[in-house]
Order: C-alpha cells, then sequence, then structure tokens
C-alpha cells in the first residue's frame, strides 16, 4: 500500500483477555481510498476499528483502542464471545525514516512500539541480543527492554512490556522457520502444503529429479535435488530448522540422521513404524551417534492421531510441529 504512495494505517491486536476470535498480533492495514488487509477480530470489531484508522489518518495520532466485552457491549459491536481487546492505531507511512530502514531477510530481532505512556508511537528496532539498532526508544526505556526482547525472540510471541509508566509491545521481526523434507512424494507434497499454510517455508529435497519437480509442490516452495550429503551443507539448519526425513530407505537415513541430530536444527522427525525406529535407533547408536543426540528424534513422526491418509498424515505432522514450535506440551506416543 506504501509504496503505491497511498497513506496507510496500521491496527495491531496487542493484548487479549478471555475468549477472542484472534490471538496477539493480528493486524488490519487501512489506507487512504478506503482499501482494508487483515483482520483483528474476523469481522466483529473491524468497523469500529477502521472508524479510528481514519482519525488517526487525519491527525496524526496514534491511540490505544480497548473492548471490553460484556453483553450489552457484546451484542453492539457483534463481538459475543465474552473476551476483552487492545489494539493500537498508528500512521506507518513513517515507520521505514524511523527505523533506518526495514530490517533484511536475515534479521532476527524485535520491533518496540510505545502504545501507553510518554513518546507514544515511538518504535525501535531490536535485535536478538537486545541491542537496540535503530528508532526513537529513548536510552532509559532501552536499558530496560533487553531481556524482554530476547524473551520475544526466543519464543517467537510477542508481549507487552510494563516499564515504570511505559507499556511498551514488542513483536518479533524475523523470517518464516523452514521446515526441510527430505524425500519427495505424496505425503511430501501434502505436509508442504500444511507447513505453507502455518507460515514455513518448506524445502523439498531429494536425490531423484523427475520428483523434486515444481509442478508438484509449486512456486513457493525451494526444491533441492542431492543425496544428503549434497543437500545438508546447502540448508545449513540453524536453531529454527525443522527437519523431516520422509525416505523410505535406511540408506538414506544412516547419512542424513546424523547430521541433523549433530546439527542446531530444533526439531527432527521421521516416518516410520514404532519396530522401525526401535531398529533405526539401533543403527544410530552403533554409528556412534549418542542416546542423547538419538533421543531428540521425533519417531514414529507426527502425533498419534490414526493417520492413514498423505493428508492425515501431514496433519498429524504439522500438529506436532506446531507443538514443539510453541512449546506446548503433548501426550507422547
Amino acid at each position: 500500500m506504501i509504496a503505491t504512495g497511498r497513506d496507510v494505517v496500521a491496527a495491531t491486536l496487542v493484548s487479549v483477555g478471555g475468549s477472542v476470535p484472534r490471538r496477539v498480533e493480528a493486524r488490519l492495514l487501512v489506507s487512504s481510498d478506503g482499501e482494508t488487509v487483515g483482520s483483528v477480530s474476523f469481522g466483529c470489531v473491524e468497523a469500529d476499528v477502521a472508524a479510528h484508522a481514519e482519525q488517526v489518518m487525519k491527525t496524526g495520532s496514534p491511540r490505544l483502542v480497548s473492548y471490553g466485552i460484556d453483553d450489552e457491549d457484546a451484542f453492539g459491536l457483534g463481538l459475543t464471545c465474552g473476551g476483552t481487546m487492545e489494539v493500537f492505531v498508528e500512521a506507518w507511512n513513517d515507520l521505514s525514516n524511523e527505523l533506518d530502514g526495514l530490517p533484511g531477510e536475515d534479521f532476527v530481532g524485535a520491533m518496540a512500539t510505545v502504545i501507553d505512556g510518554p513518546w507514544v508511537g515511538a518504535h525501535g528496532l531490536f535485535d536478538s541480543e537486545g541491542t537496540l539498532r535503530s528508532g526513537g526508544i529513548t536510552p532509559e526505556l532501552t536499558a530496560e527492554l533487553g531481556s524482554e526482547v530476547r524473551a520475544v525472540v526466543a519464543s517467537e510471541r510477542a508481549r507487552i512490556a510494563a516499564v515504570g509508566s511505559w507499556r511498551v509491545y514488542l513483536e518479533p521481526v524475523m523470517s518464516a522457520p523452514r521446515l526441510l523434507i527430505y524425500g519427495a512424494g505424496h505425503t511430501a507434497q501434502a505436509l508442504t502444503a500444511a507447513a505453507s499454510a502455518v507460515g514455513f517455508h518448506v524445502i523439498v529435497a531429494d536425490p531423484r529429479p523427475s520428483l523434486a519437480d515444481s509442478d508438484r509442490y509449486g512456486e513457493a516452495v525451494e526444491l533441492m535435488v542431492g543425496w544428503p550429503a549434497d543437500v545438508v551443507p546447502r540448508v545449513a539448519p540453524d536453531d529454527r530448522t525443522y527437519a523431516i526425513c520422509l525416505a523410505h530407505n535406511p540408506e538414506v537415513e544412516d547419512s542424513l540422521l546424523p547430521m541433523l541430530l549433530t546439527s542446531p536444527a530444533c526439531y527432527i522427525g521421521v516416518l516410520g513404524s514404532r519396530r522401525t525406529h526401535a531398529t533405526r535407533v539401533e543403527r544410530l547408536i552403533e554409528a556412534g551417534i549418542t542416546e542423547d543426540q538419538v533421543g531428540r528424534l521425533h519417531g514414529p513422526v507426527g502425533l498419534s492421531i490414526g493417520a492413514a491418509t498423505p493428508e492425515e498424515i501431514a496433519v498429524s505432522i504439522i500438529a506436532e510441529i506446531v507443538a514443539v514450535r510453541r512449546d506446548h506440551a503433548v501426550a507422547p506416543h
């Protein structure tokens, strides 16, 4: 929107309580010609938020809008689920200038926005260590936000930090986590669609060129042709890389898994039955992989939901990955 020369106001859901339609970080963008993108409530309070956006566009002054949903208000606004919401509404046209340009794809950190207190509307861009890189956040406030920023980056979840008379909204700024799927096929296709839908950058790798075909996976998926010894160094797994082995081949597993298990990858799953997995673990330990390293394996991969089809298997796998990403405990298989 901004690139086309229009004024843009951003309305960001910064806090929620009780039952609400959307989670913190949801955002509605409103342009000067009335176009809207996104949502903070799936329509429940969108009209009211858009009205506030129009006022912010006229005055240039940001505002924090609260929705306390009691029985009477709920039906008036169309939000009948009984929760509470806070939405911060601000002009975004000068945001890039305030931050000395937008961060690159490899940047990992958090953006701070003062939503209440002195200097409301000020922004700051912090790196993953909690160091202020750019923006108008004061030194006094900067000194207090380091640990909060590190927590936001580690959890990949936004939060409000209360510092003295300030309330500061902190949201993670980072590229999408990566999911490496080694082993092309029907399950990989279904898993690619599921993973892309929940925000992962997907890499599909296979030694067979005929299966690592863009017609099967679409333009959004990165494809690699090669054996594990070629693929893993190219991917260079980091602590935001998730990896799945779907190849039904012990030779592939015995090459791929040791490289993944000794990497910083945060999740490593492998397809197969419990019996197959027990044999796999024995082979890995005999090959010199430690029990602690082998213990990082999710196998059989996915939550136990009785999945049978490729699509159902994909659902079980992505559900387990989301649980790991959100640090949510699940019952063992």
